[in-house]
């Protein structure tokens, strides 16, 4: 993926697919599913040339719009994930501790980690909302998740 980006941002006009093959010596299947990616993230566009039938790409060029799309898009699916693995892991320990007569205080223990971690993951969808523009900053909420407890 980066040697495209780089031949597509290094060269001054749109290449079509077949010389980027040809340039980077890949295949076309290589060379076809690595722009559709680019094309998915934003980092690459599809250029339509007069006179041509094939389809030229050219790289973006401005970084910040390239770093917020792949951070909006990657980033948020991965904190998304981590949130929903510490909800199911706090489900099951609330679970476990209906269901058993066991060590109340390492059942506590547990149960008070999973709600700190589970702060600090929504502390990271609050950061990256905000890293992107889709939310105001709360020094305040900072505090109160990073905190000593």
């Amino acid at each position: 993926m980066g040697r495209i980006f780089g031949l597509l941002y290094l060269s001054p006009q749109p290449l079509p697919r077949a010389e980027i093959q040809r340039s980077l010596q890949i295949s076309v299947g290589s060379a076809s599913m690595t722009l559709k990616a680019l094309l998915r993230w934003g980092v690459v566009h599809r250029v339509r040339v007069a006179g041509k039938r094939a389809d030229h790409y050219a790289a973006e060029t401005d970084f910040w719009k390239m770093i917020s799309r792949v951070l909006d898009e990657r980033e948020r699916q991965e904190i998304a994930a981590a949130v929903s693995t510490v909800e199911a892991a706090k489900r099951d320990v609330a679970a476990a501790r209906r269901d058993s007569s066991g060590d109340a205080d390492d059942a506590s223990f547990v149960s008070e980690r999973l709600d700190r971690l589970h702060d600090v993951c929504l502390l990271g969808q609050t950061m990256l909302d905000m890293l992107l523009g889709q939310l105001k900053l709360d020094v305040a909420r900072f505090r109160d998740v990073l905190g000593p407890r």
